[in-house]
């Protein structure tokens, strides 16, 4: 970075832009970097797609104080520099941040922060485009060798992320729009509010159940024995009053009305849906039984209203259909990632992971047995050669004596040279020999693991695709039923209200005339049919739309999902390319 990255003076976000200049790196003091946060959020975060920008502390921190390094995250500021002499609740954060990256400095920013067509407000209140709300619930229920004092302690979970989702000495559950970026901070104090322990956790790194939180000291150093247990709730945020909708599409056995079940449970036996008549509600015996006579009303009702009266009831349940599919429409297609059979193809792919991973360690272990074995039987042959040559020597000089074996000592350490010589080399040659299969193993069996993922990637994405599919499947079916029962209602209501009007006219005591009765009846349905027929095409014109709306919505779901199946392959494709460069350098065997 030293010796790529430019430094120059910042001028403007738009001269930053219009130069387009990705090696040039600008700096501003926190005060300077929190007036264009304030100004110029947005701008702040594209200018960070593009390039590199450095904050400092401003010069009136002469007493070695932090800001908060959280509002530059946010914003992607790639380096937020702190003054590392001060254990405070800033260096708490930094160092409990990018201790969950291996310790190396560096993490990488969520997609729509690297992304150029995508656009973030890091002071946005309602849920990130293609990020997945949370909510976070933690209890804690004690603390373990918190103190080897008789004193009070108290513990505080706070959170720090987006404004929005930073939440301090709060006791409640709230929506987190983006837990890429937030981290939960525990820390416990004694009755004089001296520090005993904090922890640093980041919200994505989090699991879910019952878990003991071991306690770090203020400069971040792992305290041995403090603990706190709690437990910690993770799931994804659902709206308010959607909850009843999602829990019917996760099991949506539960939700069945009585009759819908019947019908099932008719259906296992035999019977066909089509022999079932449809018969009015209201007219079972229990219905009757709670009425008695002085409860019996008679109320004469016209013709006209009667049918006013049966239009409004089918077109309430028109509406209330209609606001039941449209809720589903709204409800995002990530949603499916909880379905169960997608949980089960995760937890068979990860099995399968783990299978393959331990047959690679098997085979690395017995490659490592085999090449110490070789390098022991050449040393020991080593060894033995060597000594055989001394014990030669010792003997010759033990019989003739030492004064007339000079030629045979200086002979002898000719070959010893020559023998040490030569296993230098050979040790030279087994060890690039050995090299050289460890490299092509490792090699194989990454090679062989990023297949096995890659398929994985595939399956995931064809799944998501059924599952997708079988949802729209039966959306379309639902709306069809909706609207068939529409048109039959339809039907029966203008047939009753025919009937009606006829048998109103043939009671009329005013007409006189069998002729002018028979007028009335063809005036009267001659209007009918006019007035029924709008009526029907009103309702079809009205279900097409429906229809034309209802598929509008799944091929926008369909896109949806296709942009993130790509995006899915987009970082398997990453992740391989970077496991090559990392295997192109051979490995190194000790």
């Amino acid at each position: 970075m030293v010796n790529y990255a430019q430094p120059v003076k910042f001028q403007s976000f738009d001269s930053a832009e219009e130069r387009n200049i990705h090696h040039n790196m600008s700096s501003f003091n926190e005060s300077v970097g929190l007036g264009y946060l304030k100004t110029n959020a947005i701008e702040f975060v594209n200018y960070n797609k593009r390039q590199m920008s450095r904050i400092y502390p401003k010069g009136g921190r002469v007493d070695s104080s932090n800001y908060m390094p959280q509002i530059f995250w946010n914003a992607g500021c790639q380096m937020v520099s702190l003054n590392f002499q001060t254990p405070d609740l800033a260096m708490q954060l930094n160092q409990g941040k990018f201790e969950y990256n291996g310790s190396c400095g560096y993490l990488q920013k969520p997609d729509f922060m690297r992304r150029s067509d995508r656009m973030f407000d890091p002071f946005s209140e309602t849920p990130v485009d293609g990020v997945i709300a949370a909510h976070c619930s933690v209890q804690v229920f004690s603390g373990q060798f918190l103190s080897d004092k008789k004193i009070g302690t108290y513990v505080e979970v706070d959170m720090y992320g987006l404004p929005t989702d930073t939440i301090r000495k709060e006791f409640r559950t709230r929506m987190v729009i983006l837990p890429d970026l937030a981290v939960l901070r525990f820390a416990v104090y004694d009755d004089n509010n001296k520090l005993i322990g904090q922890r640093i956790l980041p919200l994505d790194g989090l699991q879910a159940g019952y878990r003991h939180v071991s306690l770090r000291n203020e400069g971040n150093k792992p305290l041995s024995l403090p603990t706190i247990f709690c437990q910690i709730i993770l799931r994804t945020y659902v709206p308010d009053g959607f909850g009843a909708i999602v829990d019917a599409l996760s099991d949506p056995k539960k939700f069945l009305t009585i009759a819908e079940k019947r019908a099932d449970q008719m259906k296992a036996l035999g019977i066909d849906t089509n022999d079932i008549a449809d018969v009015p509600s209201g007219s079972s015996k229990n219905d009757k039984k709670g009425k008695g006579k002085g409860d019996t009303v008679k109320t004469s009702v016209s013709p006209q209203a009667s049918s006013d009266m049966a239009q409004t009831s089918t077109a309430s349940r028109i509406l209330s259909v209609a606001i039941f599919i449209l809720i589903i429409l709204l409800i995002s297609v990530f949603c499916f990632l909880c379905v169960q059979t997608y949980v089960k193809l995760m937890k068979k792919q990860q099995k399968e992971l783990s299978s393959l991973k331990k047959k690679h360690v098997k085979d690395q272990n017995v490659m490592q047995k085999s090449h110490c074995t070789q390098v022991d039987k050449m040393v020991s042959q080593h060894e033995k050669d060597k000594t055989t040559l001394e014990k030669l020597l010792d003997k010759a000089i033990k019989k003739r004596g030492e004064n007339h074996c000079q030629e045979l000592k200086k002979e002898t350490e000719d070959k010893v040279q020559t023998l040490t010589t030569d296993h230098k080399a050979k040790v030279k040659d087994i060890t690039a020999q050995h090299t050289k299969e460890w490299s092509e193993l490792t090699s194989g069996h990454s090679s062989e693991a990023q297949e096995m993922r890659d398929g994985h990637v595939g399956q995931q994405c064809e799944h998501l695709k059924k599952l997708l599919a079988s949802v729209q499947e039966q959306q379309t079916a639902q709306l069809k039923v909706v609207h068939e029962r529409q048109s039959k209602e339809m039907r029966a209501n203008q047939a009753k209200m025919s009937m009606e009007n006829s048998k109103a006219i043939s009671q009329d005591k005013s007409i006189k005339n069998k002729a002018e009765r028979e007028r009335r009846v063809r005036e009267l349905n001659s209007s009918n049919t006019k007035k029924f027929l709008d009526e029907r095409k009103r309702l079809a014109m009205k279900q097409q739309k429906e229809m034309e709306q209802l598929e509008k919505n799944q091929r926008e779901q369909v896109d949806k999902l296709d942009k993130f199946n790509e995006q899915a392959k987009d970082m398997q494709q990453m992740v391989k390319l970077e496991e090559e460069m990392d295997h192109r350098r051979p490995a190194t065997v000790v």
